[in-house]
This record gives C-alpha cells, structure tokens and sequence, in this order.
C-alpha cells in the first residue's frame, strides 16, 4: 500500500470520525410511551375489562357473539346482559326471555333510541314493559349517526386547548425586546406562568383525572347497605317509566330516569339508558366498575353473568356446525376422500389423441385465394380449363376434333346451359372481376360433373 492510499483512507477515517461525534453531540437516544389502541380481544369486545373485572369476584361470565347462539335459556340464577341495540330479538324471543324473567332470572338491558324526532322508535321490550325513550335530538344528522366518536374528539381539542403555545407572539423584534418579555415569562405574577403551572399539573394527571374533572356524574344510592356511587350517565337520553310493574330502583337525571329496575313476579329487569361508562375506555373511571359489580350481584348472589356482545347473526358455517354437525362432517369426510382419489393415478398415462387432419377443400380453397391475393388469376382459370378438356378427352374422345362453337354446343345438350355461356367459359383467357371469375369457375365445375 503506497502513501496516497494510506492518505484517503486518513482522511475517510477522520470524516467518519466527525460525522459520528457530532451525531452523537446533537442527538441522544430517549424512550416515550404511544398509545396504539386495544388490541387481541379488548378491540373485538367493548366488555373485556368489565368480564375481567367480574372474573375477580368469582363470577363466571360467559360471552356470546349473539343471543341466538344460546340454545337454550340459562339457570334463572343467572344474569343475561345485553348492551346492545337488540335489533335480533324477536316477540318470541322477547316472551321467552320475559317468561325466564318470571321464573326468576335478571335480565340487563340498553334502552334504544330513534335516530330523529320523525323516526319511529319500534322496541318490542320497553313496549311489553310500558317504558318510553328520550332524547335531545340534533339538527345535524351527522351528530346523531356519530355521538359517541365526536364527544371523545371535543375532548380532545379540548385538552389541546389548555397547552400554552410555544414561542414568542412576535419574532421580528430585537434582542432587547426578547429578553425583557423573556423575564416576564419568568415571573410568577404573569399569566404565562401560572398557565405554564397548570399545564404541568395537567400533564401529570392520569387520563381518568383529566376525565372526572371534566366530567359531572350522578350519586347513585343503591340502598344503605351500600355506599353512594358515582356513575356518569349520557343525560341527553333518559326514560320514562310508563310500566303497572312494581320499580324496586330508580336513577334520576336532569331529564328523566337514567336506571330503572322493574320487579316481574320472582325477577328484575334493570334498564339503563347509557352503556357507554361500562366500556373497556370509562370503566375505570368514577366508581363504574362497582357499579357494575352493583348491578349484576343485587341480591348478593354469585350468578354466572351471559354476555350478549353483538346483534349480528351467527354465520352460515357456524349454524350449520352448530344444527347438522353429523351432515356436515360426512360432507368434510367425502371431499377430504374425492381429493385424495382425484391426486391418485392407476395405471400409464393415457397416449394423447392425435390431432384432426383438416379437410382437403380447405387446404384447396386457401391455395385458391393465395392464388388470386398474388395476381395468378389466370393461372387458376387455365388449370381448370384445361381439367375440364382432358376430362372431355376421356369421355367422348370423338369430340376433342371438334371447334370450340360445335364443342360448345355439344355440352350444352349434355349440361343443360346455354352455349354462349361455355363457349365463354372454355375460351375465356383473363378475368379481373371475382364474380365474373365465380360464375365461370362455377359453369366449368357443373360440365366437369355431367361428363
């Protein structure tokens, strides 16, 4: 390796060098916290943490995709919980839950609400039970369709709100000017300050803090046994309690009942107007979570909890596995069985077939309008001119003496065509035009036939 070598690789070294320190000046490597969401079963199911949370106080709880997977009603020990808008339940499955209702099951429901003022509101429950939902309506159809998301986003703009703004209100000023509204930032008596200070605070409060310090719950009293909890309901629906069933537990709002429960011979029914607070997101806030627990142990019994998550209908697959199990696994069996016989051979490999030969008048014809496209018309019109007079010369050689009019007029007794017309097609020696030459072709063809 001579000197100008060791030279440059001097110098990348060193420039590497560089470049490395002054990375290593100017950044530094730092760990932060982002929030990416539920994941698993807590993004499929709204309820995880509260089945979580009832699993701890030894209650069994037991998901389900939609009430028509349960096959039969459960022990009237138990609790069904359906937090949905219940669109699946038909006047049969109403009485049937009803009836199980009597016999001392608890049921939990969500009321359901029109979409507007002109919508009719059709639910076979609350009209079996004599309850009527209300709301405050919006002008704006959009408010309506997506209530839930646009409070989560007003809050955040909200919390956005409360962040001072970075940097200087003027930048084109000079040094003097910063550094005296510099040392007013700085002192505490300024409103920079003490919005600076709050800040801080906000950013140390947990998300549930920031929660309840915005929003306004209700103290529900469930009975002296048990502390007052505080739950925090949608006012902007609420119920009307219209029912001859005796209530054994209201909840009241500003604008009506939040939480009705009816007692129904050796049952309850509990109706809430609001689910939302019992979601995986505000379940810790306030005191839902004991809410719930409230809730479903309201007579202090440990129940097996059956949770309805969904109002969509099982998939075909799952109600065929489900109603003809045996059917469906002999079909299983049979395609598993033609797949294994189609993937086997017995025997050599059958020869493939020999390809079709194409017919001879084809082969002719092609030949035929290669002839006429290259201009050898009168080639073609010669060959079979002269066919026909060897034919002529087989079959009546007394005629080949003849001249072309008596030859013409002895083939027209035979053909029946007129005599002009072969004396034409016998002596003809050129043809520009394809029907000229189609008709000629065609009088020669016909002698060529009736000799």
């Amino acid at each position: 390796m001579n000197r100008s070598t060791l030279l440059v690789a001097a110098v990348v070294l060193a420039l590497i060098a560089s470049l490395l320190w002054w990375f290593f000046s100017n950044y530094e490597q730092y760990t932060t916290e982002k929030t990416l969401g539920y994941s698993n079963k807590a993004a499929n199911n709204d309820f995880y943490a509260a089945e979580l949370f009832l699993a701890k106080f030894d209650m069994e709880v037991r998901s389900l995709d939609s009430i028509l997977a349960m096959k039969e009603m459960p022990s009237t020990n138990d609790v069904i919980f359906i937090p949905t808008k219940r669109f699946d339940l038909g006047d049969d499955r109403v009485t049937e839950l009803l009836d199980w209702v009597k016999a001392g099951g608890h049921l939990v429901v969500l009321a359901r609400y029109s979409q507007s003022k002109d919508e009719e509101n059709e639910d076979v429950l609350f009209d079996r039970l004599g309850v009527r939902t209300q709301r405050k309506y919006s002008e704006n159809l959009f408010v309506e369709l997506f209530e839930d998301q646009i409070d989560e986003f007003e809050q955040t703009i909200e919390e956005n709100e409360e962040k001072p703004e970075s940097g200087l209100d003027e930048k084109h000023t000079d040094e003097g000017d910063q550094t005296s509204k510099q040392e007013k930032s700085d002192t505490p008596d300024t409103p920079n300050a003490d919005q600076r200070v709050k800040q801080e605070k906000d950013d140390k409060l947990t998300e549930r803090e920031k929660f309840e310090s915005r929003a306004t719950p209700i103290i529900v009293k469930v009975n002296d046994k048990i502390e007052d909890k505080k739950v925090y309901f949608n006012q902007k629906k609420w119920m009307e309690n219209e029912s001859s069933f005796d209530t054994s537990w209201t909840v009241d709002g500003e604008n009506g009942t939040q939480l009705l429960e009816l007692k129904i011979d050796d049952g309850w029914i509990t109706l809430l107007s609001d689910i939302r607070f019992l979601t995986n997101r505000y379940i810790d806030k306030f005191d839902h979570a004991a809410f719930l627990h409230t809730i479903v142990h309201i007579d202090d019994s440990k129940r097996t909890l059956w949770l309805i998550r969904n109002d969509d209908s099982p998939s075909l697959i799952s109600l065929l596995f489900t109603n003809a199990q045996s059917a469906m696994v002999m079909f299983l069996i049979f395609i598993f069985a033609w797949l294994w016989y189609a993937s086997r051979r017995f025997g050599p490999v059958a020869p493939n077939p020999q390809a079709i030969r194409r017919s001879m008048s084809e082969h002719i014809t092609s030949t035929g309008h290669y002839q006429w496209r290259n201009h050898n018309r009168r080639e073609l019109l010669e060959s079979v001119q002269k066919a026909v007079l060897e034919q002529i010369a087989q079959t009546r050689p007394l005629w080949v003496n003849l001249t072309e009019k008596e030859l013409a007029k002895k083939l027209a007794k035979i053909v029946g065509i007129e005599s002009e017309r072969i004396l034409k097609a016998i002596t003809a020696k050129q043809v520009e035009k394809e029907l000229e030459f189609t008709a000629t072709i065609e009088v020669l063809s016909i002698i060529r036939k009736k000799l």
